[in-house]
C-alpha cells in the first residue's frame, strides 16, 4: 500500500509546486498606446542612454551600424523636442481618432492601422509611432512624393 501511494505522491508533486509558483514577469512594455507612452516617457529621461531605449523599445529587423546610428540620432531629436513639452498635454491619437483629413495624405500601405499612433502637443504633431510585436516599428513618417506619407519600418 505505501509505494503505491508514494509513486501518486511523486506524481502530484511536480503539480503542487508549480501552483504554487508565481507567473514569470514578462519584460515587454505592452502593446499599443502603453508601449508608446512608455517609450515617450523613458525617451524624455536623459539618464536612459539612447541605445538602450533603441534595445528595449525598437524593432530592428535588418541592423547595421549604419542603421543604429541614424535611429540614435533620430531618437535624439524626439528628445530635444521633448524637453521643450510638458509630457502631461501630449495627446496620444490612433488613427482612427484623427480628423479625415488628416489622414488623407497617409498611404498605410499594409500596415495595420490599429498600431499607428500620433502624438500631438498643443494640436501640434509631435511625432508618428507604428507598433509591431510588441515593439516600435517605426517612428518616422516620411513623404514617398505625390503628397502622400508612409512609415518607414525599421
Amino acid at each position: 500500500m505505501k509505494k503505491p501511494l508514494l509513486y501518486i505522491f511523486f506524481l502530484i508533486c511536480p503539480i503542487l509546486s508549480f501552483a504554487q509558483a508565481k507567473p514569470m514577469e514578462q519584460k515587454s512594455h505592452g502593446n499599443g498606446l502603453n508601449l508608446v507612452k512608455n517609450f515617450i516617457k523613458d525617451l524624455a529621461n536623459e539618464d536612459i542612454a539612447l541605445d538602450v531605449i533603441l534595445s528595449q523599445y525598437v524593432r530592428v529587423t535588418e541592423p547595421s551600424d549604419e542603421l543604429y546610428d541614424y535611429l540614435e540620432v533620430s531618437l535624439e531629436e524626439i528628445r530635444i523636442n521633448l524637453m521643450m513639452k510638458k509630457l502631461e498635454i501630449i495627446q496620444y491619437k490612433s488613427y482612427k481618432e484623427l480628423p479625415r483629413k488628416e489622414v488623407r495624405d497617409i498611404d498605410v500601405e499594409d500596415l495595420n492601422t490599429e498600431n499607428m499612433y500620433f502624438l500631438y502637443h498643443k494640436d501640434r504633431l509631435l511625432t508618428s509611432i507604428y507598433t509591431e510585436e510588441g515593439k516600435i516599428a517605426s517612428f518616422t513618417l516620411v513623404s514617398k512624393g505625390n503628397e502622400m506619407a508612409h512609415f518607414v519600418c525599421y
